[in-house]
């Protein structure tokens, strides 16, 4: 009986609280009185929110008449307002007023746009997420001035990041990421774009100081999302489609093929080579067909859940990438979880961790250019009757004349993956005694394990130049803990109303260790996918080790004081203390400084606000440093060898690499100047910037001179030289809203001039790309080095006047048609003191242009890049035109290469000798213009609101990489080129070739929130 009364007291307690409750509904508009979609609302003290829909309607239950609606939206600035006795609220939003009480982050704290004195870009996470990348890096192209991104191509291929141009030689040129305060590298690959809140780049000294010695190339800073209060918050977002590969170059049929490598022999006096071409008619073995996928998957796809109360609140995302290789194998999928909670215990107290478990798997076969230069006529399978039926499944394939291996048969084998887990885990905790005095301390520990396994089964396909006759097997096993540890104590306070002081100081630890394992074993009984195990080889078993470790100790300051919001004035300061440098070099410094002057808070500037929003003058400068060598550089080390002594080959020892016990820092010095602006309440705004930075006690490895007595391959680092970048960077922003109608334009334009000051000796030469570009004191480091191609000899009287002034020919081997190289030096010969500057990779202009447009719920996104001035050397000119090779050649080559007088002045005649080194000297002939523009990204979409059960759903249709307007005739513009794991990083760039191509890709588009 008694559970009775009770269940009649419960019900009694709800139908009192019901009748407590209130029902309150309303419209929220602009000043236009233009209904505002999408608006949130959140019953203060309570998890109940909802959200306006199309035409700016809502509902909302609130629990009394002491309630407090807050509206929200992003450009407007946020209204509260309490119930009272109203059933029904309508709320005019204003815009915010300008984005300066935007908060930025900033190193190791956050602080108002409108107090920023350093140059420093910030993009949200919404405008990244509208393109589908592996490498959130790439969706920055052309969104943000002073940033020069190149994408690499292929599933997996980490973009190359410059911020305002390069700064160092010898070393990486990546920016250091920091993920939620926690420095992660120089590659994010691991960050799927659908996690990131926002995104700052630190993109002078004055900024960046406060990271120093990995601060050299720029940081960008990362602010992943975090939970907020309210309800239970649901969304999933998804691209999917395809990724298209076209052939870049129209090859030549069976029949083509023959006709020009009988012209090529017939030049150089031979007979055919393949008689009768029209024999091979309808006979064209279609290898790209074969081998190359026309359109292969992308599917990127993220589910989130957050919410919470004042006290604590949490995030939880999946995502998922998956790219696959444009062969029959390979790609790279990736699965990231991000765990996010936050607490406040108290007023003073408040905590956090994150977990960051994630998985990716990559690999897949380099050889697609293979599928363009074997020859047409070859078959891909042996005919039966070749085959004796003891082949295994390897060996079936045909064999080309041409020297390329058969690229079906070489994707078929391919067996070269690595899978690797991390598990990254960052913590903080705040503590607030009195107002103003904040304590943090903040630490992160990463775990990871790589695994690389790579089998190459036995076959023979020509028993004299394709073949394996023993397979192997290989297994690379690397691990990695790292950990950080950041405590700071930061204290802000105003004095009078207009002096407003911030200081902060702390230090900072970070550790990281390394270890690798390998093994390797030869005949494996057999090529099953079972047996591909290191226990299974049975011949020539090995295995090798190796362990590092490196760490840094850093102390940490900065002091920010403005008088009433006029004057600014920002100070850092770092000192680090690296594992990399012996004692006397172990610590340096790196101080910064800013100021900035709010000109339009003046009081004269008041007739003017009616037209300026903003108007403010900044300028910096500050050290940051790079230690981007090697662990432990100040150490000796022996390599191993063989030596034939006789008859007996002997293994030996030699110093591969000597100390350098006063290696030290290499030191940038940057100075910079900006004015911001903004007109008519910050629908026209921008900045426009000028900077310089200096780079001293550059790191290099250097070779010892041969009569030093070592080895010529020996090596040392040391510091030499300097070098000095300096340019502008310009950012231009409109938008505007007329009724249902909002757009805006951004435009970037970025500028950067290098050069080198000084090397170790005065007229020392530093060469790279296998002594094809050149840096010496005055000039670009990295530019062409070659011979200048002077077109063509077009006739009889041209070729006999390319002599010396005895009337000796410069080029004696040449024939009408071959390439005239010009005597640069006047000397009357052609030798290597011929060789010159030929062309530069560093562009002159940069450019962005990116819209957006929306008219009530249809939105449209589109995204362009340019890269102007630039030159780039075409590396596949001889693949495609050289006729000394047996390789397949361009359709119609007997018609594009010179065949007599005024046929042409840039294409040789064809010849199976080149005697003249047509091709063989590298020249201006394979220089073009590398100046392009590119449509990035073209995005449609239409959205519902509060429809069908969901708060929002949108559905969109997106084209990335859609078009190319450029002069050069190679296969893809944008290259960055250079290989940083060979120090050729710089030395290298601008060296296309059979590049894996930036792809277009075409996808659907799906954004659910409930």
């Amino acid at each position: 009986m008694k559970f009775k009364y009770i269940g009649f007291f419960i019900a009694l307690m709800c139908t009192v609280a019901s009748f407590g409750q209130i029902k309150v509904k309303g419209t929220v508009k602009d000043k236009g009185n233009v209904p505002i979609p999408g608006v949130n609302l959140l019953v203060k003290g309570t998890a109940t929110t909802t959200a306006t829909d199309f035409d700016g309607n809502y509902v909302i239950t609130v629990p009394n008449k002491n309630a407090q609606i807050e509206f929200s939206f992003v450009g407007f600035t946020n209204k509260t307002i309490p119930v009272g006795d109203k059933t029904a609220i309508d709320v005019i939003m204003e815009e915010s007023s300008q984005a300066l009480d935007e908060i930025v982050v900033v190193g190791y704290a956050a602080v108002k746009k409108s107090d920023i004195t350093s140059s420093i870009s910030s993009i949200k996470g919404k405008e990244l997420q509208t393109m589908t990348v592996g490498n959130v890096a790439e969706s920055l192209q052309g969104k943000v001035s002073g940033v020069q991104v190149t994408g690499q191509g292929g599933p997996g291929a980490q973009p190359r990041v410059l911020i305002r141009g390069i700064s160092t030689v010898n070393l990486s040129t990546d920016p250091l990421y920091v993920v939620d305060g926690i420095p992660m590298g120089t590659s994010i690959n691991f960050l799927s774009n659908n996690e990131i809140e926002s995104m700052e780049v630190l993109k002078d000294a004055s900024a960046s100081a406060i990271y120093g010695s990995r601060a050299s190339n720029g940081v960008i800073l990362i602010t992943t999302k975090k939970g907020k209060a309210g309800k239970t918050r649901f969304n999933f977002d998804m691209s999917s489609g395809m990724q298209l590969m076209n052939n870049p170059y129209h090859m030549a049929d069976a029949e083509g093929y023959a006709s020009i490598m009988n012209k090529a022999y017939n030049n150089s006096g031979y007979a055919d080579y393949l008689p009768n071409p029209s024999q091979y008619r309808g006979k064209t073995t279609d290898w790209w067909d074969a081998g190359i996928k026309k359109a292969s998957p992308v599917t990127n796809a993220s589910l989130g859940v957050s919410g919470g109360s004042d006290t604590h609140t949490y995030s939880v995302s999946l995502n998922y990438y998956n790219s696959e290789s444009i062969y029959e194998v390979g790609g790279w999928e990736r699965i990231t979880m991000r765990i996010n909670n936050d607490f406040k215990f108290s007023d003073k107290f408040s905590a956090g961790v994150t977990l960051n478990p994630r998985y990716e798997t990559y690999g897949a076969p380099g050889n697609w250019a293979d599928f363009d230069k074997i020859d047409p006529i070859t078959p891909i399978y042996k005919p039966a009757s070749q085959l004796t039926g003891l082949e295994n499944e390897y060996s079936i394939y045909a064999r080309s004349p041409s020297y390329i291996w058969n690229p079906v048969a070489s994707v078929k084998r391919y067996d070269d993956y690595t899978d690797q887990y991390n598990l990254n885990t960052n913590g903080y905790l705040q503590y607030t005694p009195i107002k103003g005095l904040v304590f943090r301390t903040q630490a992160s520990i990463e775990v990871g394990d790589k695994v690389r396994s790579r089998f190459n089964p036995d076959f023979i396909i020509d028993a004299a130049h394709e073949k394996a006759e023993i397979n192997t097997i290989e297994r690379w096993n690397t691990t990695n803990v790292d950990w950080t540890w950041q405590n700071t104590a930061t204290y802000s306070k105003t004095i009078a109303d207009k002096h407003n002081v911030s200081l902060m100081i702390g230090n900072t630890m970070e550790e990281y260790n390394g270890k690798d394992l390998w093994g390797y074993g030869e005949g494996v009984p057999n090529n099953s996918d079972a047996m591909r195990e290191l226990n299974a080889a049975t011949k020539n078993r090995n295995s090798g080790g190796n362990s590092w470790s490196s760490s840094l100790m850093s102390y940490i300051s900065r002091f920010s004081y403005n008088y009433d919001s006029k004057y600014y004035f920002t100070g850092t300061f770092r000192r680090d203390g690296s594992s990399k440098f012996m004692t006397n070099n172990k610590w340096a410094n790196f101080p910064s400084a800013s100021v900035s002057w709010r000109i339009l808070n003046e009081g004269f500037m008041e007739p003017a606000k009616d037209v300026l929003s903003d108007l403010r003058f900044r300028a910096g400068w500050g050290k940051v440093g790079n230690q981007g060598l090697p662990t432990a550089v100040y150490q000796s080390n022996i390599g191993q060898g063989f030596y034939p002594i006789g008859s007996v080959v002997t293994d030996t020892s030699f110093p591969s690499s000597m100390a350098n016990k006063d290696i030290k820092w290499e030191t940038v010095e940057d100075i910079s100047f900006g004015l911001d602006f903004g007109l008519w309440k910050n629908k026209l705004s921008g900045s426009l910037e000028y900077y310089q930075k200096k780079t001293e006690d550059m790191l290099f490895k250097k070779q010892f001179p041969t009569y030093s007595g070592f080895p010529n391959y020996s090596t040392i680092w040391t510091n030499v030289g300097s070098m000095q970048s300096s340019g502008i960077d310009l950012l231009v922003s409109y938008k505007d809203k007329k009724g249902d109608f909002t757009y805006g334009v951004d435009m970037t334009f970025t500028t950067v001039n290098v050069k080198m000051l000084s090397l170790s000796a005065n007229g020392e030469r530093l060469y790279g790309a296998g002594n094809r570009t050149l840096t010496v004191q005055g000039e670009e480091p990295g530019y062409f080095y070659g011979y200048v191609a002077d077109g063509l000899f077009q006739n009889q009287t041209e070729l006999n006047a390319h002599t010396d002034e005895h009337g000796t020919k410069l080029q004696p081997y040449a024939q009408l048609g071959d390439v005239r190289f010009k005597d640069v030096n006047g000397d009357g010969k052609l030798d290597d003191k011929d060789r010159t500057k030929i062309g530069s990779p560093w562009a002159d202009y940069n450019v962005g242009l990116n819209f957006n447009l929306a008219y009530k719920q249809f939105d449209l996104v589109a995204n362009f890049y340019s890269s102007i001035g630039n030159d780039i050397v075409n590396q596949n000119i001889s693949d495609l035109y050289n006729g000394t090779s047996l390789t397949n050649k361009v359709s119609g080559l007997e018609q594009m290469a010179w065949h007599g007088e005024g046929t042409s002045n840039s294409v040789p005649r064809l010849s199976k000798d080149d005697n003249n080194e047509n091709y063989t000297k590298f020249s201006s002939l394979y220089v073009e213009d590398g100046s392009y523009v590119r449509m990035k990204n073209l995005q449609v979409g239409f959205s519902f609101y509060n429809k069908f059960g969901l708060d929002k759903l949108r559905i969109s249709l997106s084209g990335q990489n859609l078009w190319t307007w450029t002069k050069y005739t190679g296969v893809d513009p944008e290259v960055a080129g250079g290989d940083p794991k060979q120090d050729d990083g710089v030395k290298g760039s601008g060296f296309g070739g059979w590049n894996y191509p930036v792809q277009p890709t075409i996808l659907m588009g799906l954004n659910v929130a409930f």
